[in-house]
């Protein structure tokens, strides 16, 4: 039988957070599920979502933070898998001036790439240094944060990731100085999600999908430098030091068992999505995350 297709459109251009989905492809997971997937970037970041509610792609890939309010906003999304199960977003400043802690964010400048849930994320970070949203400067960078920071237009800047900017701050000879979210008054979520519409989850095509990212993970994670090699041969504009260490330091956030939800940890980012004004109301579970039986 022919294979079925299936469009994937990720949340930014190809990258190394995208490792299990390029296994799945790279080691046939997917022909052998009888799915012919194709990857799309997207050519506006914000634009995922809403081309899987609008029945223009299959699949899109989104964050566990922004899931409730994606539902909120009356795109009805359902997460069915995940690609990396641990926070990876910080705030990030440089060391070696006077911000030590959280508490030294007062009255400095802070750049936010994404308005709404990194807001509420950043509130809730400084409220555990005992600052309040009021104590700070916040400036929308976008994706310019590191220059920003290099040249001191900004203090600190959330959205500033771990397995990136972090890395491409210490490539340029800095050194960063990290706080993190789920240390600093933000519940644990998962940073990068699968999600389909809500009223395809009993589209067969689905559990395969799942199945075969399952076997993508598996590979990659039994030979990551092996897939590394594969990666950048595939791709060789990203063959570069920074995606090089990117691709190293991503494996342990890589979500062993994509099924796999974690019931507790979305219920207990909904109440805090709830509490910190993402949202305005909660939904059962069963509305916005679903495990697939693989």
């Amino acid at each position: 039988m022919a294979a079925e297709k299936l469009t994937v459109v990720l949340d930014w251009l190809l990258n190394c957070n995208h490792a299990a989905l390029f296994a799945a492809q790279q080691t046939g997971a997917f022909d052998r599920a009888g799915l012919d997937v194709t990857l799309v970037a997207p050519a506006d970041p914000d634009s995922p979502c809403r081309l899987v509610a609008a029945g223009q792609a299959d699949l899109a890939l989104s964050y566990g933070t922004q899931l409730n309010m994606v539902d909120a906003a009356g795109l009805p999304l359902l997460r069915i898998a995940t690609l990396i199960d641990t926070p990876l977003n910080t705030v990030m400043a440089l060391g070696g001036g006077d911000i030590r802690t959280l508490a030294d964010l007062k009255g400095k400048k802070i750049g936010i790439s994404v308005g709404g849930v990194e807001e509420a994320l950043l509130d809730a970070m400084l409220q555990s240094a005992g600052l309040a949203p009021a104590d700070v400067t916040i400036v929308k960078v976008n994706y310019n944060m590191v220059s920003a920071l290099i040249s001191h237009g900004l203090d600190a800047a959330i959205g500033a990731y771990r397995n990136v900017e972090v890395l491409e701050v210490r490539q340029m000879g800095q050194t960063p100085l990290v706080f993190l979210p789920e240390q600093h008054g933000v519940p644990l979520y998962d940073e990068l999600i699968v999600v389909a519409r809500r009223d395809r989850r009993e589209d067969t095509r689905l559990e395969r999908f799942v199945g075969a990212l399952q076997e993508g993970t598996n590979a990659l994670l039994k030979a990551p430098d092996a897939m590394w090699a594969a990666f950048a041969e595939s791709h060789p504009e990203l063959a570069t030091p920074l995606n090089k260490a990117s691709w190293a330091v991503t494996m342990p956030a890589i979500a062993k068992n994509p099924a796999t939800l974690d019931a507790q940890r979305y219920l207990t980012f909904q109440a805090f999505a709830l509490a910190h004004g993402i949202i305005s109301k909660t939904m059962p579970l069963s509305q916005f995350a679903v495990q697939l039986t693989t």
